[in-house]
């Protein structure tokens, strides 16, 4: 029986007892003693591509030479990796784990418990951290959603792949029915995964780009990159999809539109002498009227809705907004339209919960990409929900999605996968520190003390994020690591906690140029990582860089935001964040702090010292070397065609 929220939450759990593999098994260990022997020797001399040329070479007159070479390419990672068959506690057949990856919205590290939080209850997350590995210095690769979901899915920077906004563009991807999107081309976990045979899901916020067809056909942007089921949003959440605006809209005392009003008068004044001289038929007086009005609601439709005439020309209209790109999908299939928000969490989690039930016990795991609409604008909650925390709607909001997460984690429990299943638990970016509501209340995160939040690239409260992995008896429970760590780092980590080939490997013949590394030895408490160095972009701008020693950590901003006296924030309102453009550019002299003495940013070391200077000195060297070597692509978002609502495009 399924587990569904608010419907009793029970389950079966069926188990298979061990000792009916043990002939099985016994015969398969047997053969394969003997037949790895050979294939050992075929995998060290061909590439997987060779060995599925000769095998099709061999038997392409075979009815079974398809099922057969995909066997030999499944054995010859299998053997390479050391998981294939091998005695399970329960006498099941080892697999890889499954992976279930869990991405909140403008979450700020410090909304949570394990976090220091003692006002807001999140048990459930809590929970998850003293089972698992909290990462004290956990960084995003953006302060934006789509190009931090876009590093998160490839373990690379989205300028490398033009997903970065510049100045005078878009930030991210703003309608269902644009062309903008993570390129197709970039190898996903998704990707890799489903090369080992995983079955794929996305639920929730994709945000990422939807790849419709015309009249809105096909609209297969996860498809694409690699998810072989999607549930969810296509685009993100917006306060306009909580109310009800008008699509007429008529404001009188602006001059554009007494022009129109005016001209259509004019128009409709001329009728009347063309049906006095020209003696026109009811009818044909009637067919005209309408003509002209028409030719005059064009205009009128394009600077009400649309908004090219503006400073932010990629925007459309609250009822655009709502309507247009508050679409609930299933795979390519529209099911809602506008979306209802009250209660959809409860909608996603119920469909992962049956996600999960439904391929719990298949012989391949399954990869379960589970992306909240929470705690991004506009704030809601299920039946019930509401009213129940300390912080209002936004609290409410927080204390659902803690739920949403238990619901997730009970089900793995209770069908006996709890132990089998890597779990990943992240925020795409630091919470939005300046949202208010019609009332005046706070509905943005709270990033604890650091400065800045979303939208503010080099910020610490924009990139610092809660990062939690668990993965029961398979990694430590309850420790918590101040290495500098980034979502950055989710491909290569879990490919190498499940055993399965790196990705050079799994997917030869393709340059894989990450910016993410693995690391599962510092989850495994086995080792420490390498001094490296990460980039902290805002839009396509390099704002700061921070070099990780082991025994400091710099942060050299190159640009920075100036906060009012006694803040760390830009003011109040949807768009007071601070512009990633309206900033201080201070690379002629580089601001340098040691995050590990002051990690939050108050006592810049002194351009004096030695300490400064050998260390701006490396930081700016590196710089100029990724410069000349990495070649950032024209931003997607300077095609005002490819960026815009394209009417054609829109799913029906």
């Amino acid at each position: 029986m399924r587990g569904v929220w608010g419907g009793g939450n029970i389950w079966t759990v069926i188990r298979v007892n061990g000792a009916t593999y043990t002939f099985t098994v016994l015969f398969l260990r047997l053969w394969l003693t003997v037949f790895s022997v050979n294939l050992h020797l075929i995998s060290t001399l061909f590439s997987q591509q060779q060995i599925e040329a000769l095998l099709h070479d061999d038997i392409k007159m075979m009815a079974a030479s398809n099922a057969l070479i995909h066997l030999c390419l499944f054995l010859q990672i299998s053997l390479n990796s050391g998981t294939f068959l091998e005695g399970h506690p329960q006498g099941q057949r080892r697999r890889y784990p499954h992976v279930l990856v869990i991405v909140a919205d403008d979450l700020g590290i410090g909304d949570l418990g394990c976090y220091g939080n003692h006002t807001m209850k999140t048990p459930n997350i809590d929970k998850l951290a003293a089972e698992g590995v909290k990462l004290n210095h956990h960084l995003t690769a953006s302060t934006y959603c789509t190009p931090s979901r876009a590093a998160l899915m490839t373990s690379r920077y989205a300028t490398r792949y033009g997903l970065e906004g510049e100045n005078g563009t878009a930030a991210v991807v703003i309608h269902v029915a644009s062309q903008i999107s993570l390129p197709f081309s970039e190898t996903t976990l998704a990707k890799a995964l489903a090369v080992v045979n995983y079955t794929t899901a996305a639920v929730g916020k994709w945000h990422l780009g939807s790849n419709c067809g015309f009249f809105g056909k096909g609209c297969n942007g996860p498809k694409k990159l690699g998810f072989q089921h999607f549930y969810g949003i296509l685009d993100t959440l917006r306060q306009e999809i909580k109310e009800e605006p008008s699509f007429w809209i008529f404001p009188l005392n602006a001059p554009i539109y007494q022009g129109i009003l005016g001209a259509w008068l004019l128009l409709m004044v001329l009728l009347i002498p063309a049906k006095l001289t020209l003696r026109w038929r009811p009818l044909s007086l009637i067919g005209t009227g309408l003509l002209f009005s028409i030719l005059l609601g064009l205009p009128w439709c394009i600077l009400t809705h649309y908004q090219f005439h503006t400073r932010r020309w990629w925007e459309t209209s609250s009822w655009m907004h709502k309507h247009m790109n508050g679409v609930l999908m299933h795979n390519e299939e529209l099911i809602e339209r506008p979306l209802t928000v009250d209660g959809l969490t409860q909608r996603l989690v119920n469909y992962s919960v049956n996600f999960i039930v439904d391929h719990a016990q298949d012989d391949h795991p399954f990869f379960l990409y589970h992306a909240f609409g929470h705690v991004h604008t506009p704030m809601f909650t299920g039946p019930g929900r509401s009213g129940c925390s300390k912080h209002g709607r936004y609290g409410d909001n927080v204390e659902e999605m803690d739920e949403a997460v238990g619901i997730l984690m009970e089900t793995l429990k209770a069908h006996g996968i709890d132990g089998d299943t890597l779990v990943y638990f992240i925020s795409d970016h630091g919470g939005h520190l300046e949202l208010i509501d019609e009332n005046g209340q706070r509905v943005g995160g709270y990033n604890g003390l650091f400065k800045g939040g979303k939208g503010q690239g080099g910020s610490e409260g924009g990139i610092r994020v809660p990062g939690i992995y668990r993965w029961k008896d398979h990694l430590p429970a309850g420790i918590s690591i101040d290495t500098p760590t980034s979502l950055l780092d989710m491909m290569p980590t879990v490919l190498e906690l499940a055993g399965i080939p790196p990705l050079h490997e799994l997917i030869p013949n393709k340059k894989h140029e990450i910016d993410g590394v693995s690391i599962a030895n510092l989850l495994l408490q086995k080792g420490k990582l390498e001094s490296r160095v990460f980039i902290h972009h805002c839009l396509k701008s390099i704002h700061a860089l921070r070099w990780v020693q082991e025994n400091h950590i710099y942060k050299m901003f190159l640009k920075r935001h100036k906060y009012p006296a006694n803040s760390t924030q830009c003011g109040w309102g949807y768009y007071s964040y601070c512009s990633c453009f309206n900033v201080i550019d201070v690379s002629s002299q580089p601001i340098l702090f040691d995050l590990t003495i002051d990690p939050y940013e108050d006592s810049p070391i002194s351009p004096d010292t030695t300490e400064y200077q050998e260390t701006t000195a490396y930081l700016l060297a590196y710089l100029a070397n990724w410069e000349e070597k990495v070649h950032y692509p024209p931003s997607q978002y300077r095609s005002m065609w490819a960026t815009i609502h394209s009417i054609w495009l829109q799913p029906f």
